[in-house]
């Protein structure tokens, strides 16, 4: 027999395991987050010194192709044995990564790439983690439970990337190279994630079975969730671009780690820490209208870093703090929709092959990304960013969605 929801409980009792959970939900996605930060940024200069900047986005892009397909193996393994248990399991997947990575530097590089695609499931685990919060929630306060875990990845993924030179520094004097400490740090983040999860209360991730399988069309034919599906797609694609190509760009620049890793901390502060006024305004204004203002917002950030040659570190770390904050607005508002739209026995379904998707896309735009930068710098790079933004807002526009959201049974609210 499946347990039942916390918000299902009446009584004190509900609203105190409800609020633990959530709590935990959000540390575990934050030491998480700082995990897959350091471990991302670190690994994209090794490769990028050892081999070129052609292939610096290969273990990041590793990353995200982990997350992709994490996102389909978590969700098979959550409807089996519920959300918490798959989200430790993605922990303890992501500790190993990191393991495997510390044994790339120190004996083969490639084995880095292996370790950043376990550390992406991982990542996949935190990302999950935010529908989880939703799902402890009723409809009227899940924009908020939503939003409360993605602004927990503010705590890890702004002081993940400012540990870089910290954790270089220890391993230089431990006698390790200096890549070696930032992957064990991953790793020490990674096993208290999953050390920390342990604290959601089995009956707030119930396991859901029965229902449905639906297929690709039959998702897409619902025009509230490809306008989800769109503008995260591109919303993602965007930001991993000129995300992963940050590091090298300010690198060629004459910046060194801690430089980099303050800009890429002000970036990801924009991710997550403005989290909560996303989920405000979804709440307020609706999904489209926040999923149409973040991707613009993202637009604009790309027009700016295509001068990105002429830009002064501030202004560069603004660009790319904005860049941060729209993302924030696409995904809350797109995840919205993928909770509230979505009958509870389609949605992890329907979730991790969301989820799966926007990853994969993800993960080709982590690869090109160095080689567009290779081929015509950032501008080349920001100005391919700025025409998919374009195309993206014309297609959220032209969708017409019916009064009272679409859901996967075709039936109205």
């Amino acid at each position: 027999m499946s347990a039942v929801p916390a918000h299902a409980v009446p009584g004190t009792c509900r609203v105190v395991r409800r609020g633990r959970s959530l709590a935990v939900l959000t540390l575990g996605a934050a030491t998480m987050q700082a995990a897959v930060m350091v471990a991302s940024t670190a690994s994209t200069l090794m490769f990028a010194g050892a081999f070129g900047d052609r292939w610096g986005g290969l273990p990041p892009t590793a990353g995200v192709a982990g997350v992709a397909a994490g996102s389909i193996g978590l969700t098979w393994l959550m409807r089996l044995t519920g959300r918490r248990s798959g989200l430790i399991t993605a922990y303890a997947v992501a500790a190993a990564g990191a393991g495997v990575a510390v044994a790339g530097v120190l004996f083969e590089p490639l084995l880095v790439v292996a370790g950043l695609f376990l550390l992406g499931v991982g990542n996949a685990g935190s990302q999950l983690a935010r529908y989880a919060g939703a799902d402890l929630y009723p409809a009227a306060r899940q924009g908020f439970a939503l939003s409360a875990v993605a602004w927990a990845g503010t705590i890890g993924a702004v002081g993940g990337p400012a540990m870089l030179a910290p954790a270089t520094a220890v391993a230089d004097a431990a006698g390790l190279p200096a890549m070696a400490g930032v992957f064990l740090l991953a790793l020490a983040a990674a096993a208290v994630a999953g050390l920390v999860t342990t604290g959601v209360h089995r009956s707030a991730t119930p396991v859901r079975r029965g229902g449905q399988a639906t297929a690709p069309p039959r998702l897409l034919a619902a025009p509230a969730i490809r306008i989800a599906l769109v503008a995260m797609v591109a919303s993602h694609v965007v930001m991993v671009a000129l995300m992963v190509a940050a590091p090298l760009h300010l690198d060629h620049h004459g910046h060194g780690l801690g430089a980099v890793g303050a800009v890429i901390s002000l970036h990801v502060l924009g991710m997550y820490a403005l989290a909560p006024l996303s989920g405000r305004l979804t709440d307020r204004y609706g999904s489209r209208r926040v999923l149409v203002a973040g991707v613009a917002t993202i637009g604009a950030s790309a027009v700016v870093l295509v001068g990105a040659a002429h830009l002064s570190e501030p202004w560069f770390a603004v660009a790319l703090f904005a860049l941060g904050y729209g993302w924030s607005m696409s995904m809350v508002a797109g995840s919205a929709l993928l909770v509230r739209d979505v009958p509870p026995a389609e949605r992890l379904r329907v979730q991790g092959r969301v989820e799966a998707w926007v990853w994969g896309a993800a993960a080709l735009a982590a690869l090109m990304s160095s080689q567009l930068l290779a081929l015509g710098g950032y501008r080349l790079l920001a100005t391919v960013c700025v025409a998919l933004v374009a195309a993206t807002v014309l297609s959220i526009l032209r969708t017409r969605v019916t009064p009272g959201p679409a859901v996967m049974s075709g039936r109205p609210r």
